[in-house]
């Protein structure tokens, strides 16, 4: 018997990988190893909360597509046309400063992967260069392939690492480290900044949307139900699981050591890939920073690709006069926008990869309760069937996680502008 047969559900997987693979990117590498190395594992509750509350504003992705055989789009659309028109401006007002970002973190690990001594921004515009023909030339899904197994060996080199760091004897300052407090705006700025992609911008739940329904059978059908959410929250726990190791990491090896990431993008690179050749050992220093750059450059050319694609279909929607126009051919105007547009933030604005990365995350979580209540609405709403919507707990769950966004927000925006 086929390994098809016994496990069925290995058909079916995939959108769930890709989700884990564009989540592994900024929010865990970058952040929560920051966050272990600030505040030791002070903000450990932190990053477990922020993936539970955010939990029903992604699983909609998948519910609607599975129930309805549509896109998440289309539950937008159902609730009138304000929504589409928040999610096009949200998506245009943040697709630039999002890729720059995850460009820039990119860019350092191929710096160091290769020794490159340049701009930031060229480097990031080389990147982007190269991600244009990729997707040109229909590269992308062998590509796809490989970034399965690439985040795998990244995990399995994080858990080990994660365990081994424990037993690495780091020497500790004799005085205690920094303590999180909830009445520093600093401390504060940099909660917002952890949790606005953790684990990934709510908007991306329109992406696991698009990718389930490109999971359809040759005669249309979509995986069952359980298969698919199977799918996902294997992605989601699994990305969740590794934010934890990023953060024990980070906390094990840099925490009240006197040590501290670099704000540039090259230097931050050195150092994370250094955390895990301390714990593992020299020996894995190119394996380590392969795995390391290929998962940022597939969370890059996902963000890449998907911003695009899925303003492209707004756009459509929203604009009589580019119905002229397929998806298809937008979608390159939009590529083609979204990559000019994230060179010249990095030329003319910012390339302190630790400023940007807090920006973009910040201006994420000011979003997140805008498209948690959309999300909401569309899970619990009239296209899905009462008997496939979710249980009692998660619509509590739900609303608590819309109204602790919306309170967070205003609390963060008051403590910093009055």
């Amino acid at each position: 018997m086929s390994k098809m047969r016994r496990f069925p559900f290995l058909t079916y997987l995939g959108p769930g990988l890709l989700y884990a693979g564009a989540a592994v990117g900024v929010s865990h590498l970058v952040q929560s190893t920051r966050a272990g190395a600030v505040y030791g594992y002070g903000l450990l509750a932190v990053v477990i909360f922020a993936n539970f509350i955010k939990y029903p504003f992604f699983v909609v992705g998948t519910k609607y597509t599975i129930v309805t055989g549509k896109s998440l789009l289309d539950g937008y659309e159902s609730l009138g046309r304000l929504p589409i028109w928040i999610f096009f401006c949200i998506s245009v007002g943040t697709m630039c400063i999002i890729v720059a970002t995850v460009t820039l973190v990119t860019s350092g690990l191929f710096s160091n992967l290769l020794g490159l001594t340049m701009e930031p921004w060229l480097l990031c515009s080389i990147i982007l260069v190269f991600c244009f023909l990729l997707l040109a030339i229909g590269k992308f899904q062998a590509l796809d392939g490989l970034m399965k197994w690439i985040v795998v060996l990244l995990t399995i080199a994080t858990i080990a690492a994660m365990v081994l760091s424990f037993y690495a004897g780091i020497p500790k300052l004799p005085t205690e480290g920094k303590t999180f407090s909830i009445s520093n705006l600093p401390d504060v700025a940099f909660l917002i900044a952890l949790m606005g992609w953790m684990p990934i911008p709510i908007e991306a739940a329109v992406w696991q949307s698009d990718w389930t329904l490109a999971k359809k059978t040759p005669d249309g059908k979509l995986p069952p139900m359980k298969y698919a959410m199977l799918d996902f929250n294997i992605g989601y726990i699994g990305t969740t699981l590794l934010a934890i190791c990023f953060l024990a990491l980070g906390s094990n090896m840099m925490y009240n050591t006197g040590m501290e990431f670099s704000s540039q993008a090259v230097g931050f690179a050195s150092e994370l890939v250094k955390l895990y050749t301390t714990a593992i050992g020299s020996w894995s220093y190119p394996i380590i920073l392969v795995a390391a750059f290929f998962t940022m450059f597939s969370t890059t050319l996902t963000c890449f690709d998907a911003y695009p694609r899925v303003v492209s279909n707004a756009s459509r929607r929203l604009f009589t006069s580019l119905q002229k126009f397929s998806t298809e051919k937008l979608y390159w105007y939009w590529i083609l926008l979204v990559g000019i547009g994230s060179i010249l933030i990095l030329l003319f604005f910012r390339t302190n990869m630790k400023s940007l990365v807090d920006f973009a995350t910040t201006v994420s979580f000011l979003n997140a309760p805008i498209l948690a209540l959309i999300h909401h609405l569309i899970l619990f709403g009239k296209e899905i069937p009462k008997e496939e919507r979710p249980k009692p707990l998660m619509n509590l769950l739900s609303w608590f996680g819309i109204l602790f966004l919306f309170g967070f927000s205003i609390y963060y925006i008051n403590i910093t502008f009055f």
